[in-house]
């Protein structure tokens, strides 16, 4: 009782204030059913391909944008909202991401209009018994059908009563990223002449993280004696000086623009280019994202370049330049995040092992390339309001 009243007087609080009358925003053209679509700015991308997608099952199927510029307050402009949706006239309201704008929903619960809500990502403050927690407790009950992103996402969804019937765990519409390519004859060759050792890639990495990198492959070393470091720098200019300081370290170094092979008593491997880092994904089970722990991001690689390669991943705290991608991995348990430079050390010696490498890769590897499956499973709950509307 106490949660139910703390939301409904969230909702009261947030929606209490009346605004002026505005000018409706044009309807799209058309006589076909009508979808009212509302994305947070994390899931625009996957907006549009679930868009793309209804528009192939369903041709004439018209779309009203709630996040054009010209459209009432989602959050605060409730009668606005309603007097839109009486005039535009949905089947349903598909909601992308975890925003629940209050006066949307709320709006489409007066007038009866199922809401589906995709790419939902849940955290503690949901839990919480504050008004905001009991606000979005109270929305999240009216919503017909949630599909969430993650496994934590759909416990807390479960913990604060929602029903069974009411989510499900699909994943994130994730990008589909094309396989880098590379040599196959070489790729091969190479894996043939590893044998079977541990082997891990430090992928574009920035001349302030290479101390780091140094250090965690000794670390590595010493958990398994035979691992091999693939490393990448952001910077070719940087190989001669990275050759000096491994070797300073006693590590034998092979250097890719020498020619030289990653024969049996070679511990690091230095590539002269990016350009075959498709090579090097295939090749090391294990690939930490450089630019990730500094913050120099400028060269930092997209994560799903490796996760859909079977590389299980490891990145810092700086995901600026990819923060829904690393949300992604992170939510699926398909990454590893490490605070800082001795972080990283522990977790490349840790992942020396195969089983726990073969679970992230693994994940990785299926948030990486499930995107459309999610995609799909959305469009089908979409497509199955519209049938029973029967327009």
């Amino acid at each position: 009782m106490m949660a139910a009243g703390l939301g409904r007087l969230g909702l009261w609080l947030h929606l209490r204030h009346e605004n002026p009358a505005r000018p409706f925003p044009p309807l799209p053209a058309g006589e076909g059913p009508l979808l009212a679509l509302s994305a947070s700015q994390s899931s625009r991308s996957a907006a549009t391909r679930i868009r793309a997608m209804l528009q192939k099952h369903r041709p004439g199927l018209r779309f009203l944008d709630l996040n054009a510029a010209d459209m009432p307050d989602q959050e605060t402009d409730r009668t606005a909202m309603r007097h839109l949706l009486e005039r535009a006239r949905p089947f349903a309201v598909l909601l992308l991401g975890s925003d629940l704008p209050p006066a949307l929903v709320v709006s489409a619960g007066d007038l009866g209009l199922p809401v589906i809500m995709g790419e939902a990502r849940f955290d503690g403050r949901e839990t919480r018994w504050n008004l905001r927690a009991g606000m979005r407790r109270d929305l999240l009950a009216s919503i017909s059908r949630i599909f969430v992103t993650d496994t934590a996402s759909h416990h807390i969804a479960r913990h604060i009563g929602i029903a069974p019937t009411q989510v499900s765990m699909a994943g994130p519409v994730a990008e589909i990223h094309e396989p880098l390519p590379c040599n196959e004859a070489e790729r091969a060759i190479l894996a043939e002449l590893l044998g079977g050792r541990h082997s891990w890639l430090a992928a574009c990495i920035p001349p302030a993280e290479e101390e780091a990198v140094l250090a965690a492959h000794l670390a590595a070393l010493r958990q398994s004696h035979r691992s091999l470091l693939f490393v990448v720098p952001s910077d070719p200019g940087r190989i001669d000086a990275l050759t000096g300081r491994f070797e300073e370290c006693g590590l034998i170094v092979a250097r890719r623009d020498r020619d030289e092979e990653p024969t049996d008593e070679v511990q690091v491997m230095i590539a002269d280019t990016n350009a075959e880092l498709g090579l090097w994904y295939r090749l090391a089970p294990v690939t930490y994202i450089g630019g990730t722990l500094s913050g120099d991001d400028e060269l930092t690689r997209h994560p799903f370049e490796p996760a859909a390669l079977g590389s299980a991943v490891i990145h810092g705290p700086a995901t600026g330049r990819f923060k829904t991608e690393w949300q992604q991995l992170d939510g699926g348990k398909a990454a590893r995040l490490v605070p800082g430079a001795g972080t990283l050390a522990e977790v490349v010696a840790e992942l020396t092992q195969p089983d726990l490498v073969a679970e992230l890769a693994s994940n990785a590897w299926s948030v990486s390339t499930g995107g459309a499956g999610v995609a799909m499973q959305i469009t089908s709950a979409v497509l199955d309001l519209l049938e029973e509307t029967g327009k």
